[in-house]
């Protein structure tokens, strides 16, 4: 999650009523609260109706933005190419349990069973493609493959044995700054949990990991990490 002056936004999203409570707190102090997330559009809405309370929602990595009321304010694409299927059938040939590419509301899955649908090229564009893996190490082969293949057609974002590929250069970073970019002097602090959340942390005034991996922890030592919402909160508290 994010603040922006406070802008507030991130990836795993729990919201009880205590939390609404706060954020509306947070938001009436004169602040802007929300979500950033690896996933697309359809998605964002379900998280819009179950928290009403934010002021924009990052979705797709970064690819996209939307407003408090839903209305979409910023957008990346992509345009569909043979490249696409090279790397939905890399994908598939090592173990993918889904493959998805979305196109605002459009969600289109390839047949993970071993056959590339016949309407493959029908796609013309896209924000993001997602895929998971039962073994997380085939998972980082797909990132690596990506970012050393096609460095200016997708980028490739591991979250466990998932993987975000939005287009090239977009990132949660990318998408944060562009709708930071919205306002005079914002200050920036954020809150995630995997690798495709690193890169808006890294960037922010203040970031956290939250019930993170032991590996991310190691690898990034500068970054406080917390186990329990109360140590949070209270690292937040200070923080801001």
């Amino acid at each position: 999650m994010t603040w922006l002056k406070r802008l507030w936004m991130g990836g795993t999203f729990r919201v009880s009523d205590e939390d609404k409570a706060a954020i509306a707190r947070f938001r009436q102090a004169g602040n802007k609260f929300g979500v950033v997330t690896g996933r697309d559009l359809e998605m964002s809405f379900w998280v819009k109706s179950n928290c009403p309370e934010l002021d924009f929602i990052i979705s797709c990595t970064g690819a996209m933005i939307c407003d408090g009321d839903g209305k979409l304010i910023y957008e990346k694409k992509q345009i569909a190419d043979d490249k696409l299927k090279d790397v939905a059938e890399f994908a598939v040939s090592h173990g993918a349990g889904s493959f998805s590419i979305s196109d605002r509301m459009t969600r289109h899955y390839v047949d993970v069973r071993g056959n590339i649908p016949t309407d493959f090229s029908k796609i013309k564009e896209f924000n993001q493609c997602c895929t998971w893996f039962y073994d997380q190490n085939n998972a980082e082969k797909l990132v690596n493959y990506i970012n050393e293949k096609y460095p200016g057609e997708f980028s490739g974002y591991r979250n466990g044995g998932a993987v975000d590929m939005p287009p090239a250069g977009v990132s949660k970073s990318t998408g944060v700054l562009a709708y930071a970019a919205m306002f005079d002097n914002p200050e920036i602090y954020t809150v995630g949990d995997n690798y495709n959340d690193l890169g808006m942390i890294l960037n922010s005034k203040a970031g956290f990991l939250f019930r993170s991996t032991e590996k991310i922890k190691q690898d990034y030592p500068q970054l406080p990490a917390f186990e329990e919402y109360d140590d949070l909160l209270d690292a937040i508290s200070k923080a801001l």
